[in-house]
């Protein structure tokens, strides 16, 4: 066993009631996990990760629209106490995030989750200067639930915000449809992105998913590219999946030196993660570099 570990990418919740709900509310019935922090530490502990990011992510375009639905015809006025409702949730989220953090800095770290669809430009920019004050070390979007592209000028905030302060952008990404719409974050549209913001690094999350050969590419072409193992390690070798040999294969072709170590835990289980990369045939340093170094590199305070 390595002597540290690093998961990249979680979704720590702040009680085991609501850890349930949002893993029922991705289709995980009955969900062995709550992510709770008592239990998510014991977990790194379990599978010896010294350090988790934490995403505090909810879909708040879905929950608007969920709360207009009932309401049926409402006022301007109405629309507009619902947003700021649903937006003051998604704030206090990533304030229990950052004084979750306070609490346990020397295993715990997090992102900012934002919505740009639904902010505004002030709105955003307060809510990332307040979290990146009290110790968030990143920003997170998911493109598909905001049904933007990342290249989408109104996405453009977010990667002006992350090269403002120094940071770098976690996002949802892969070939992934929601009720038959666009595969809003597929990685080919993050190319302009790479381009445009060469300094800011970008996380993608779940390697791609289903668009891991346009992974490799970009990443053949900006060295600002990265990518995680979240709920992908499960996939090692179940029939018609990954064989350990395919997945060591791909993170080879992606590149082994920006491939991170992340789980989507709750929904997946830190330890069986570990236990699978360890099982990979891969080299020594090549599983260095994806369960802690790669991570360490992408931004120190993971180190």
């Amino acid at each position: 066993m390595l002597p540290t570990l690093i998961d990249s990418h979680l979704h720590a919740q702040p009680s085991a009631d609501i850890g349930r709900r949002f893993q029922e509310g991705f289709g995980f019935q009955s969900p062995p996990r709550s992510g709770a922090i008592p239990e998510l530490l014991e977990s790194m502990r379990c599978a010896n990760i010294r350090k988790s990011l934490m995403v505090p992510w909810m879909p708040t375009g879905q929950i608007l629209q969920g709360r207009l639905a009932k309401l049926g015809d409402v006022s301007r006025r109405q629309h507009e106490e619902i947003r700021n409702q649903v937006l003051a949730d998604a704030s206090a989220l990533n304030q229990w995030a950052v004084d979750t953090v306070t609490k346990n800095p020397d295993q715990l770290a997090c992102l900012v989750s934002l919505d740009p669809t639904l902010m505004t430009a002030p709105e955003l920019e307060a809510e990332v200067e307040d979290k990146l004050s009290k110790g968030a070390i990143g920003l997170k979007i998911a493109p598909l639930f905001l049904e933007a592209r990342p290249d989408d000028p109104k996405l453009a905030i977010i990667f002006e915000q992350a090269a403002k302060h120094g940071v770098h952008v976690l996002s949802q990404a892969g070939d992934t449809k929601m009720r038959g719409s666009t595969a809003w974050g597929h990685p080919q549209y993050f190319e302009e992105v790479l381009r445009t913001w060469p300094k800011v690094k970008i996380q993608l999350a779940h390697l791609g998913m289903g668009a891991e050969d346009e992974v490799a590419r970009l990443m053949s072409l900006h060295d600002n590219l990265y990518a995680d193992t979240s709920a992908r390690l499960h996939e090692v070798g179940q029939r018609d999946k990954w064989s350990p040999a395919d997945a060591a294969e791909c993170f080879r072709r992606l590149g082994i030196e920006r491939v991170l170590f992340g789980t989507n835990y709750p929904m997946h289980d830190q330890k069986h993660f570990v236990d699978v990369l360890q099982s990979l045939p891969l080299t020594d340093d090549e599983r260095e570099r994806i369960l802690w170094k790669n991570a360490a590199e992408l931004t120190p305070a993971l180190g």
